[in-house]
């Protein structure tokens, strides 16, 4: 696994053994951000169930300004703060090693980009999502992608964010979401 494209282009990531996480392909990654294209890159950016921080680190490769990464397992947050000092973004990011769910509620300030990476066998997923689009730090113009498995169906709308765009590669599917009013519609 290793940077796509960017300041750190190129650099190798660590991820953490087991079969717990599953990191994200440079293939799909590459796709996402290829997706992203038109996102301006400048601005903070939350990769939750981070694993390696490998979406989270392209991030801050491609220009966002800072990151911070949620993580439960305390191995895979330690191959983070690694994978961050590696690629020199330790500066401009902040590890919570803790469950999504408790995190949310702690964040501050507004988004650009919000990454969510969760298990596929993740229950619950619709109300963390639901969870996501009423935090305080989803701000008008944030993008929220989600990755998951393509058996899972994906709602057109979590309160404000509303599905954009939705791409298969195998047996990943990835969700994009911006945020819409009801007036809007």
């Amino acid at each position: 696994m290793r940077v796509i494209a960017g300041s750190a282009k190129g650099h190798r990531l660590e991820a953490p053994r087991g079969s717990e996480t599953r990191p994200t392909s440079d293939k799909v990654r590459e796709a996402i951000f290829d997706i992203l294209a038109g996102w301006t890159a400048e601005g903070p950016v939350l990769d939750l169930f981070a694993g390696s921080g490998g979406l989270g680190i392209e991030a801050l490769s491609r220009g966002a300004t800072e990151a911070v990464f949620v993580e439960r397992r305390r191995p895979a947050c330690e191959i983070i703060r690694r994978n961050l000092k590696h690629t020199g973004f330790e500066a401009s990011s902040r590890t919570l090693c803790m469950p999504v769910e408790r995190a949310l509620p702690l964040l501050e300030g507004s988004f650009s980009l919000v990454l969510l990476d969760p298990p596929y066998a993740l229950s619950g997923l619709h109300d963390i999502m639901q969870m996501v689009c009423a935090g305080e730090f989803i701000g008008d113009e944030t993008l929220v992608v989600l990755e998951h498995t393509p058996r899972f169906a994906v709602l057109e709308r979590y309160a404000r964010l509303v599905l954009q765009r939705q791409k298969v590669y195998g047996d990943t599917a990835v969700s994009i979401f911006a945020v819409q009013e009801e007036e809007d519609l």
